[in-house]
């Protein structure tokens, strides 16, 4: 009886053991992975940005078959991009910035007035061209200052030979021989370089050569010309370009300083393409333009026009 008694109390124990709630593992809650906060792009590397720079002026030189010498320089990186720097191409018009720039540097050393005048002789006038004074009396009279102005604005011929008898062609080649630009001859073949190009418009800005306001002066002078059409004209609405373009023959030019849309650094470009036609050239012109403005200024508003094909 005993033994029964007990049979069935531990009977009793195990159903209640059996029908009381099992005890839950805890559940490891999932957890939401770490979210970094998004950093901004950094800014490609110098050599990057030269590189890819290289590739698409490359392109542009693809699609425009023609001779090339080319010159992108970026003060602020310190990096160049270059095809052919070295090799002479006809410097046509280019040939009239040792002319802005002898003048003004004996300006700043006060050997020449720029508000004095200067007489338009018959044997000055070059009825070819680009200009106006041609279309004036022989013995017109105006300041030096103002001859500068129509000799790069509207690329005056008549212009450049008068201020190239006021000044003299040997006093020009020295300048150009000092400031380096030895590659360059001035009247013998009219023959200059890229990085000679680069080494006048440098000397052009440089406001120790001549003088803050004689620099600015230049640069004013260089900019707004009656010849838009190639460098600044794929560019945003408010990028500054000084520049001098040259034409002759199957060979075109541009060069200059291009002051990006808020921003105070500029860079220099120097395009001379030959052995082609005006309208290759010009689009071939834009298009490195506007590759080297995409690659050195940021951010990029929007663009004018887009380059003619």
């Amino acid at each position: 009886m005993a033994f029964l008694t007990f049979v069935s109390l531990l009977g009793l124990v195990g159903l209640l053991f059996l029908l009381s709630p099992a005890k839950e593992e805890p559940v490891a809650r999932a957890t939401r992975p770490t979210v970094k906060p998004r950093l901004a792009a950094p800014e490609p590397a110098p050599e990057f940005v030269t590189l890819n720079l290289r590739v698409e002026l490359e392109q542009v030189a693809a699609r425009y078959p023609a001779s090339y010498g080319v010159v992108v320089s970026d003060p602020s990186s310190g990096k160049t991009v270059t095809m052919n720097p070295d090799q002479p191409f006809l410097a046509a018009s280019l040939t009239k910035l040792p002319v802005l720039l002898t003048l003004y540097r004996a300006a700043a050393r006060g050997e020449v007035v720029l508000d004095g005048e200067i007489t338009m002789l018959a044997s000055d006038v070059r009825a070819y061209g680009t200009g106006v004074l041609y279309r004036r009396p022989v013995g017109t009279t105006m300041t030096l200052r103002e001859c500068a102005e129509l000799m790069i604005k509207e690329s005056d011929n008549t212009a450049w030979v008068m201020l190239n008898r006021f000044l003299g062609r040997r006093n020009i080649e020295a300048e150009l021989y000092r400031i380096g630009a030895r590659s360059t001859e001035y009247r013998m073949s009219n023959t200059t370089t890229p990085n000679d190009v680069l080494v006048m418009l440098e000397k052009v800005a440089d406001p120790s050569y001549t003088s803050p306001e004689h620099s600015a002066e230049m640069l004013e002078i260089l900019t707004n010309t009656s010849f838009e059409d190639r460098l600044p004209q794929p560019l945003p609405e408010g990028a500054r370009v000084a520049h001098k373009i040259g034409s002759y023959g199957d060979t075109f030019s541009d060069a200059g300083l291009v002051f990006p849309e808020g921003s105070q650094d500029a860079y220099y470009i120097v395009v001379i393409v030959g052995d082609t036609t005006e309208w290759a050239a010009r689009s071939a012109i834009q298009g490195m333009s506007l590759a080297a403005y995409e690659s050195l200024a940021s951010p990029i508003p929007e663009s004018r026009d887009k380059p003619s094909t």
